[in-house]
């Protein structure tokens, strides 16, 4: 019997930049799918929690020069523990991911 399930996450919702949002757990997941949205100019940076620090984390994608809009979208295909997403620049900015197992 196989079990799919398909999650919805945010990470960034409409914080002032600079903004570093929330770790969120996404040990479950295979594949994910990126989205990031800007009323302004700046850009998102996505990072996953590093195995080897403890409290490191590593940049794996950035969205940049998103001008008051939708930045294309990232994927990833390699499984991480945690993610979370940090904004910079002028405006407010959005990101989430929607993930399968």
């Amino acid at each position: 019997m196989n079990h799919f399930f398909i999650q919805t996450k945010l990470l960034l919702t409409g914080q002032q930049a600079p903004f570093t949002g929330e770790a969120v757990n996404m040990a479950r997941s295979r594949d994910a799918a990126f989205t990031a949205y800007g009323s302004g100019n700046g850009s998102v940076f996505l990072q996953y929690k590093s195995p080897f620090f403890e409290n490191g984390w590593v940049d794996f994608y950035s969205f940049s020069g998103i001008s008051t809009g939708y930045a294309l979208p990232a994927y990833l295909t390699t499984p991480v523990t945690e993610v979370r997403a940090i904004s910079s620049g002028n405006g407010k900015f959005w990101c989430g991911f929607t993930a399968q197992n």
